[in-house]
């Protein structure tokens, strides 16, 4: 499951810098046989952690198409990128390709070069990679608090258990943040792999506006709508294969143009090297 992709639509329709997420309540659901969300969520930070090391062997291509239009529905921008999506430490690094269907200059790539490095190099080291983690849980933890499962029930789906639920806001939660205000806000469907907890399809939308500071601060419109895909690799693996969504936001005196975009893979690739020597070392004579 890629968290941070979930999470990045309503951050960005909203106020930039501050993250949000869609999860689940630890409301018990409607079929007292069924699991309730707290136990799947458990379950998915556990099968995250534990297949982490297994994600950095993926490199994935991906295509990214994002249209933002004015108040009247004219198109201002029209963008489309083809990156590659690595893992480091379980943290997604995405390095730029193309732009437009053209390849990036030498100086585009240069740039792209050395922000991949960077983070390369941040994330590589494991206290890092964590403490990311780590506000990642808790960004699902506040969500978890504020949204409830409802109408629950199980079905056999390929060869997998799948819940299928209801999403709707918890009527009797407080929120404390910005996260639980967005969540509560929210609502929509969602189907989750029973063994693992790991959310396989998500389509969410907000029902009514939202308003921080009495909407100076910032507004989060109606209707702002975010569709999350994941599937299973062989080995176990989650990825994401599809992301979409639209919406329209104002934060501070900073006006957000109405955003549509679509996130595709076009192929995930399980890269697995092992180093045998043969034979003794032979020194290399110099010239």
């Amino acid at each position: 499951m890629n968290r941070k992709l979930t999470f990045s639509f309503l951050a960005t329709c909203l106020v930039a810098g501050a993250p949000a997420a869609v999860a689940q309540s630890g409301a018990p659901a409607s079929n007292g046989s069924l699991p309730n969300a707290s136990q799947l969520l458990q379950r998915a930070i556990a099968n995250e952690h534990k297949l982490a090391a297994e994600r950095e062997k993926y490199d994935c291509r991906i295509t990214d198409h994002t249209v933002e239009s004015d108040s009247k529905g004219n198109t201002k921008k029209d963008t489309t990128e083809v990156s590659d999506l690595f893992y480091v430490n379980g943290i997604p690094i995405v390095r730029t390709l193309q732009k437009n269907g053209k390849d990036l200059s030498p100086d585009e790539t240069r740039k792209q070069d050395d922000r991949v490095m960077k983070e390369t190099l941040k994330y590589s080291n494991q206290a890092t990679a964590q403490k990311e983690e780590n506000k990642d849980d808790q960004e699902l933890e506040d969500f978890m608090e504020a949204m409830m499962l409802a109408n629950g029930h199980k079905q056999q789906v390929n060869g997998r258990s799948v819940l299928f639920y209801d999403i709707v806001p918890n009527p009797h939660f407080q929120a404390k943040n910005l996260n639980q205000r967005v969540a509560q806000v929210m609502q929509g469907t969602v189907s989750i792999d029973e063994q693992t907890g790991e959310l396989i399809d998500i389509n969410v939308k907000s029902v009514q506006d939202l308003k921080i500071g009495g909407g100076l601060i910032a507004n989060l419109h109606k209707g702002a709508w975010l569709h999350i895909h994941n599937q299973p690799q062989p080995d176990g693996v989650w990825l994401t294969d599809l992301a979409e969504g639209s919406g329209d936001a104002r934060a501070a005196l900073f006006f957000h143009p109405y955003i549509r975009f679509k996130e595709i893979s076009n192929g995930c690739h399980l890269y697995s090297a092992t180093a045998t020597q043969v034979g003794p070392v032979q020194p290399v004579k110099k010239p």
